[in-house]
C-alpha cells in the first residue's frame, strides 16, 4: 500500500512531464509511420528481403540465449543512454529526443509491417512487437521522466537542493538497476515469447 502511495504520488507530481514525454513518443510513432509509403524503391527493397528472411528463417538458427542477450543490450543502451543524460544539464532536451526517436523507430517498423504484409503484418505486430514492447514503451516513458527530472536537479545548483547531490545520485543510480532487470524481462518475451507466438500462426 505503500508503495501504491508513492506510485500515484510520483505520477500526480509528473503528470505534465508524463503528458509531454508521452506526446513525443507519439509523434514520434505517427511520423516514422507516416514515412513509410516515401521510401525509395531499392530501400524499400533490401528492408522487404530481410523482413522476409526474417519470417523464413528457422527458429533453431539463433538461439533464445543470444536473442535475450541482444534484446537485452539494445534495451539497456537506451537506459543507460537516460541514466548519463539526466547527469548533464543538457540532458532533458537529448532525453527527449532519444524519446522520439523510439517512437520513430517503432512507428515506422509497424506502418512498414502493415504497408508490406498488410493483414500478416497486423498480426506480425501484435504477435511479435507488441508482447515486449508493452513492457518497454511504459519502461521508457517512466524511465524518461526521472531522467528529465534529474537532469533539472542538476541545473538547480546546489544552494537549490533540498536533497544532497550524492544521496541522489545513489537513487537514481539504484533505480537504473531496478529499470534494468524489468528490461530483462521485455527481453526474455522478446527471446522466447514473440518467436513463438510467431511460429505457431506462420
Amino acid at each position: 500500500m505503500k508503495l501504491k502511495g508513492r506510485i500515484k504520488q510520483h505520477i500526480s507530481a509528473n503528470r505534465w512531464q508524463y503528458m509531454l514525454i508521452a506526446l513525443i513518443f507519439t509523434a514520434g510513432l505517427i511520423i516514422g509511420n507516416y514515412k513509410v509509403p516515401g521510401l525509395e524503391g531499392g530501400v524499400r527493397n533490401h528492408l522487404l528481403e530481410l523482413l522476409n528472411n526474417f519470417l523464413r528463417a528457422d527458429n533453431q538458427a539463433m538461439s533464445g540465449a543470444v536473442v535475450l542477450f541482444y534484446a537485452f543490450l539494445n534495451q539497456a543502451k537506451s537506459i543507460i543512454g537516460i541514466w548519463f543524460l539526466g547527469l548533464t544539464v543538457i540532458g532533458m532536451p537529448l532525453i527527449l529526443a532519444l524519446v522520439f526517436l523510439k517512437g520513430y523507430s517503432l512507428g515506422f517498423t509497424i506502418g512498414f509491417l502493415v504497408q508490406e504484409k498488410a493483414g500478416a503484418g497486423i498480426l506480425i505486430t501484435i504477435l511479435s512487437i507488441l508482447p515486449q514492447s508493452l513492457v518497454y514503451i511504459p519502461l521508457l516513458i517512466i524511465w524518461s521522466v526521472i531522467g528529465v527530472n534529474f537532469s533539472v536537479f542538476i541545473a538547480m545548483g546546489r544552494h537549490n537542493r533540498a536533497v544532497s547531490l550524492g544521496r541522489a545520485l545513489v537513487s537514481y543510480t539504484m533505480l537504473m538497476l531496478v529499470f534494468l532487470l524489468i528490461v530483462l524481462i521485455g527481453a526474455f518475451i522478446e527471446a522466447y515469447f514473440s518467436p513463438w507466438f510467431l511460429q505457431k500462426f506462420k
